[in-house]
């Protein structure tokens, strides 16, 4: 049982969030399985808002213990609901440490014809079309400025973002509450070519 951590509790409080310290996962749960992230075997430490447009859920999530670890890595995790975001189903990664990785996926593996992107992250799609569609080049300009190993699962109503390399301080929580505001603006901007 998680016990409640004050400074999460203070950034909740700050920023108008509700905190959840044991998590019920049922609503996070309903995202799974994810395309490029292990599954988690709990979730806590959750922070809840719904804004005008969106609902956003923070919260970390734990892998089991790796073979000679007491405890298992642990990671933030945003999930974003938006009925306004229509694009078809996505994921990509720049993690290429692989401890919260998943190496099998559910979906092919697709490129951008963004050269820097790709050099960077791995993306996966049903199509080029639909990866280009979904991954949208304001969004990748996004990802791509952040410099830091992150996991993003797209699909229409919402998505899953997860930079790993995050601590668990105050700092971090407040750059993932942004990240998680900017990546929907973005994720929502269609391209010219995109919405025909």
């Amino acid at each position: 049982m998680a016990s409640p951590i004050w400074w999460i509790a203070d950034f909740a409080a700050r920023s108008g969030m509700r905190y959840e310290p044991e998590v019920d996962e049922r609503w996070l749960r309903v995202w799974e399985p994810f395309v490029t992230l292990k599954t988690p075997i709990r979730y806590e430490h959750a922070l809840h808002s719904t804004g005008t447009s969106a609902a956003i859920s923070i919260a970390r999530f734990v892998l089991p213990a790796r073979q000679g670890w007491t405890v298992g890595d642990e990671a933030w995790i945003a999930f974003v609901q938006d009925e306004a975001m229509t694009a078809p189903k996505a994921a990509a990664s720049s993690d290429a440490g692989c401890i919260f990785g998943d190496s099998v996926t559910s979906m092919p593996r697709q490129f951008t014809r963004d050269a820097a992107f790709d050099a960077v992250f791995t993306s996966f799609g049903e199509s080029e079309e639909a990866v280009a569609q979904a991954i949208t080049p304001s969004l990748r300009k996004l990802t791509l400025g952040w410099r830091t190993p992150v996991h993003f699962e797209i699909k229409a109503g919402g998505f899953v973002l997860s930079p790993v390399a995050l601590l668990p301080e105050p700092q971090s929580l407040a750059w993932l509450t942004s990240a998680a505001r900017f990546f929907d603006e973005k994720a929502k901007k269609r391209s010219p070519a995109s919405s025909r």
